[in-house]
């Protein structure tokens, strides 16, 4: 009878352990579910990761902090500081900063002996499983990431983009425009840059041509090409109404065959009297084809505030798209567009795939190890 309360008590301890943990850094937060379910954390900026069982150890730095135990671990992005390869995801550690591609011959950073690794906690806990992804070297920075400006016809406006080179040698950079040649063109399209110096490339807009523009402009260098979206807006100089399309936060992202809403305003900042308007509706690829057209007419006296639904096709690539609204009334045009991103559908399915394995191998472990106390408590007692 004794054994069997002690291993009631133990359990009570044990179980909040295995149930719930959170851990969190200065650049990402990891929280952690062990239960019948799972929850699942992540952005641009952190990675998820899973713990079972009691937590044994804690390792910290300035960029991340791993408790360890039973533990699941994601290694290090590019970037992040580093002693050794085996704790980068790109499997390089170079000048103590992980990237994804070897290290120079002269560098100081370890040349490692493979792209993947396990790392194991300390005081007894249990190893570490790695799930890769597919990433970039990281050896130019560019800043802002996208351009969306609104101007009227027939004028222009001047935008700056900061490329700055976190290599470690010199590097050779050419600038491509896609798609919106007829209304940005660049100051410099080719330059060297030293390890560690930057550049500011002005960004000239003008508006050629109503209606709204969107493509790209491609920075290359050594095989690298990264790009940021271009979103330009040109209206009526003269126009009777003003329109806004926002894509609220959470439908930034969105799966192909989904739904899109976007929240549209408009205001007639001319005749204080009812007026019909046609608005149409476009969605578009950075190449300039079209996924989505509709259009409709109604009236608008002074303000009109409402949420426009798209339904997505069965079938978009990954990527960039913009979604539009023009406005016609009469024979003035006012344009608004913002930017969002279709995810791949699969990509997801298979991070969900492995983290529910994961998952099912922690309990196993966790069960295993009350089995086992629970045996040990038994012996002990029929001793006795």
């Amino acid at each position: 009878m004794r054994c069997k309360i002690i291993f009631m008590v133990f359990l009570f301890l044990l179980l909040p352990s295995v149930y719930a943990e959170k851990l969190n850094g200065t650049t990402y937060r990891q929280s952690v579910i062990v239960s019948s379910g799972g929850e699942s954390s992540t952005s641009t900026t952190y990675k998820t990761s899973v713990a079972t069982n009691i937590i044994n150890s804690i390792i910290s730095s300035t960029s991340y902090i791993n408790s360890l135990g039973f533990f699941h671990t994601i290694l290090l992005a590019n970037n992040q500081p580093c002693t050794s390869a085996s704790q980068c995801e790109g499997g390089f550690c170079c000048s103590s900063l992980c990237k994804s591609a070897s290290c120079p011959v002269d560098s100081g950073g370890e040349t490692p002996g493979g792209s993947s690794a396990s790392s194991s906690g300390g005081g007894g806990g249990g190893g570490a499983l790695i799930i890769p992804e597919e990433t970039t070297a990281e050896v130019f920075t560019i800043s802002p990431e996208s351009i969306q400006e609104a101007i009227g016809l027939g004028a222009s406006k001047t935008d700056t983009i900061t490329i700055r080179n976190t290599g470690d040698s010199s590097l050779n950079f050419n600038l491509n425009i896609l798609t919106v040649e007829s209304v940005v063109s660049l100051s410099d399209s080719s330059f060297s840059l030293a390890s560690g110096e930057e550049k500011k490339v002005d960004i000239t807009i003008t508006g050629v041509r109503i209606g709204s523009y969107f493509g790209e402009i491609q920075v290359e260098t050594g095989g690298i090409t990264k790009s940021l979206s271009v979103v330009i807006d040109v209206s009526s100089d003269q126009s009777l109404f003003d329109v806004k399309l926002d894509i609220p936060v959470a439908y930034k992202k969105v799966k192909a065959g989904t739904e899109l809403r976007a929240q549209i305003t408009l205001l007639n900042v001319g005749a204080a009297k009812k007026v019909d308007v046609t608005p149409t509706y476009i969605i578009k690829d950075k190449y300039g084809r079209f996924v989505y057209e509709t259009s409709e007419t109604f009236a608008v006296e002074k303000q009109m505030s409402y949420v426009k639904t798209f339904q997505l096709p069965e079938v978009m690539e990954p990527g960039d798209y913009v979604a539009v609204v023009e406005m016609r009334y009469s024979n003035l045009f006012a344009v608004s567009s913002d930017i969002f991103n279709v995810v791949n559908e699969k990509a997801g399915s298979s991070i969900n795939f492995k983290s529910n394995i994961v998952l099912l191998m922690g309990i196993i472990v966790a069960s295993l190890m009350i089995l086992f106390v629970y045996l040990a408590l038994f012996r002990k007692d029929s001793y006795k």
